[in-house]
């Protein structure tokens, strides 16, 4: 979830909730590095009758 004025903060700042700490938690003890990034579309996602992925499915699909 976005924070409340979130054009003065920059990278993962910008984004809080339950999901947002977890991660910087596992981030922390894995030590791996995140970057949390809008899809263009501003969707999550759905199946298309040709069987592609639109939204952050399919962004994940496509990598």
């Amino acid at each position: 979830m976005l924070k409340p004025k979130y054009q003065e903060l920059e990278g993962n700042e910008r984004y809080e909730g339950f999901c947002v700490d977890m991660l910087k938690e596992l981030s922390q003890i894995l030590k791996f590095y995140y970057k949390i990034q809008l899809v263009a579309d501003g969707v999550y996602g759905v199946a298309e009758a040709n069987g592609t992925w639109t939204g952050m499915v399919g962004e994940l699909i496509s990598r």
